[in-house]
């Protein structure tokens, strides 16, 4: 029920109480003007109390709707296209939602966000999830929409380089901080005459010289050399063991245990969402496009969502999978992170970094 026409009689009825009260005392102040101060008596107190108390408890609805916030964490993309269709298409507001969706960038941090409670949800890749658990951030995922992980290293195709073994010789743009750089290595791969570059966004390097390979995901910086003129080969993560779950949907234990029927319909609302999106995204992506203010252009983004189908609906799977996780997958990527010296497995708990309680309908 909205709370509101409610709180406002209450308030209305109190103003005509005061009214009706004595005159109020005008005190002095600097500026010359007239101030008035006001005495409040117990019952006055009283009504005045429960009219804040009734505000606080709104605070969280909005025309009957749980009001919850989301991040990103990167600028609108194709990655995140489910969630604007379930904005876009009154899908969170069918399951008594109203979700503000914000943008991230270069320097969001989610899972700083979400511990300080700035923002309810967020999306982020399952290694994240881990790793910020091994920091103490009690970070859960809720659902998986992108089953197998897009990360992958692109080559040119005129390289020759048809694997990872032929990544010889050659400078790689990557960000070597992260976790499967260090797979790569423990595989033996980037050893001989690889040099690692910093990695920027940009394809231009790739473009400009044959022994170049850039980190990507690939339904995104693959258009982007292919728009330039370069064929490439995408070198898929996936294939040789490093398949985290993508875009997850996360919050914390603090809100599954507090907001637990909130979560369910956040999941519920999610799942519908991408189903919708990966069928119909015409909808959806002029808002993603209109939110991304990096020069993301349509043509990209419509590939994105092509490239994006089979990863989300691997072959021979259906509609049906999405948002699905496993614990196999799960305790895989936990042995994984353990065996690079990137987590503690002990203090990364991966039993509580996923929960699967809100996937059944």
């Amino acid at each position: 029920m909205n709370q509101r026409p409610l709180l406002f009689l209450k308030l209305l009825g109190f103003l005509f109480f005061l009214v009706g009260c004595e005159e109020p005392r005008r005190v002095g102040n600097t500026s010359g003007k007239k101030a008035v101060q006001q005495s409040l008596n117990k019952e006055q107190s009283e009504n005045a109390a429960e009219i804040v108390e009734d505000a606080n408890q709104g605070k969280g609805k909005t025309q009957g709707r749980d009001k919850v916030s989301l991040l990103l964490n990167w600028y609108p993309e194709a990655e995140h296209g489910g969630f604007y269709a379930a904005q876009e298409h009154g899908i969170f507001e069918k399951y008594g939602l109203n979700v503000e969706i914000r943008p991230g960038g270069k320097t969001t941090v989610v899972a700083q966000e979400l511990t300080l409670e700035r923002v309810q949800f967020g999306v982020g890749n399952a290694d994240d999830v881990l790793i910020a658990r091994n920091q103490n951030v009690p970070m859960v995922a809720l659902m998986a929409p992108i089953q197998n992980g897009p990360r992958c290293i692109m080559v040119r195709k005129d390289s020759g380089i048809t694997g990872f073994d032929g990544l010889k010789n050659l400078k790689l743009q990557i960000d070597s901080s992260r976790p499967y750089v260090s797979f790569l290595k423990s595989k033996g791969f980037l050893t001989e005459g690889v040099e690692v570059v910093p990695y920027f966004g940009s394809v231009a390097m790739l473009v400009a010289e044959k022994g170049v390979a850039t980190q990507g995901y690939s339904f995104s910086e693959p258009f982007m050399a292919r728009q330039q003129g370069v064929e490439v080969t995408e070198l898929m993560m996936s294939e040789i063991g490093y398949n985290p779950y993508a875009s997850l949907l996360v919050t914390t234990e603090a809100q599954v245990s507090k907001r637990e029927d909130v979560c369910k319909r956040m999941v519920q609302a999610s799942i519908e969402g991408w189903k919708k999106y990966l069928e119909s995204p015409e909808k959806s992506n002029k808002v993603i496009l209109s939110k991304n203010k990096q020069g993301l252009e349509k043509n990209a983004l419509d590939f994105g969502v092509e490239a994006l189908k089979p990863l989300c609906i691997p072959s021979g799977a259906t509609d049906s999978v999405i948002g699905a996780m496993s614990a196999e997958r799960w305790n895989a990527l936990s042995e994984t992170l353990s065996s690079l010296k990137i987590i503690d497995a002990g203090r990364a708990s991966v039993d509580k970094a996923f929960t699967l309680r809100f996937l059944s309908q």
